[in-house]
């Protein structure tokens, strides 16, 4: 019975391979319940991309197994892959970045945090490392939102941290870095940061348009209760099901999405069938198109023009 839930695993695993022949709803079920006999298969999956990233585009630009063992071993909340996450970070970020289409600089967070196995001191060494990517260390700084969120840890510890960024911790050279602290602080409600917040706009190590002494003078005038009260809505949670998470990228059905003159430019994979195209948070990456973006002015919270289904703050905004 044993050997043959084994090779019921192994049959899964080799299901994961290539986009052009992706699993189905059915074997993502059959995966959770091999759960056990499966880990070690993707695990070792992880262990190959860290000793030999290159082996990646030997197998072709359908390759995807690299990427499904992450999400699904963050799904399995299994521990054993948070260092081996952090591991993979420390490599040169342009290659990691090249062969995972970006899940790292939009999915991070929510995969660090997912795999946690409570060492907090591996992730602060990945956002405070200047030679990494400045969108990886803001992606490892979005992890302690998740962990805010799902109470692992507490807002007291995040805002802490951040204070610690902001004084001296944080290389005084403006980066997105700088505006993922930003962005963060005026999510928790920046009361405790005012001052250090105020030095770093006064520098211009934060752009602007994410955080200026106006809307910082905003934001502190709302009401900090008001402020946590939108936890459910700040962040995503720990990472769901592959299926779920990324319906769009497995089985895309490519159409013109017609959403007004915004979005005529588009030419994205429509998420589903069950969900109007852009309102799932997914990893950026593997598109069709270069999207286009319109001219319609958004707010940091609004859902982001080019489709993602992110907040505008999460998505284009990084690369204006």
């Amino acid at each position: 019975m044993l050997g043959k839930r084994y090779m019921k695993a192994e049959k899964l695993f080799d299901k994961l391979a290539f986009v052009n022949e992706p699993p189905s709803r059915e074997d993502f079920a059959a995966m959770l319940e091999h759960k056990a006999e499966l880990t070690p298969l993707l695990l070792q999956e992880m262990d190959r991309f860290i000793q030999s990233p290159l082996y990646i585009e030997e197998k072709g630009k359908a390759y995807i197994r690299h990427v499904l063992s992450i999400f699904l071993l963050a799904y399995f909340r299994e521990k054993q892959a948070f260092a081996k996450l952090v591991q993979l970070l420390s490599l040169e970020s342009k290659l990691v970045i090249e062969l995972t289409g970006e899940v790292f600089t939009e999915a991070l967070g929510r995969l660090l945090a997912s795999t946690f196995d409570g060492n907090l001191e591996s992730i602060q060494k990945v956002v405070e490392n200047p030679k990494l990517n400045p969108w990886i260390r803001a992606g490892a700084l979005d992890s302690l939102m998740v962990l805010w969120k799902e109470s692992v840890i507490s807002r007291a510890e995040v805002i802490g941290y951040l204070g610690e960024l902001l004084t001296g911790k944080l290389e005084r050279t403006p980066s997105y870095v700088w505006d993922a602290v930003a962005l963060i602080a005026y999510d928790l409600h920046p009361k405790e940061l005012e001052h250090a917040l105020i030095s770093a706009i006064d520098d211009k190590l934060i752009a602007p348009v994410v955080l200026n002494h106006i809307s910082l003078q905003d934001c502190l005038e709302q009401s900090f209760q008001d402020t946590l009260k939108l936890k459910e809505n700040i962040v995503d949670g720990f990472m769901k099901s592959p299926f779920e998470e990324l319906s769009w990228w497995l089985y895309p059905d490519r159409k013109l999405l017609q959403k007004g003159e915004d979005y005529q430019a588009l030419d994205v994979p429509i998420v589903d069938k069950e969900v109007v195209p852009g309102e799932r948070v997914a990893p950026m990456g593997w598109r069709s198109a270069t999207v286009v973006r319109g001219t319609k002015k958004l707010g940091r919270n609004a859902p982001c023009l080019c489709g993602s289904g992110k907040k505008y703050k999460k998505c284009c905004l990084k690369r204006e």
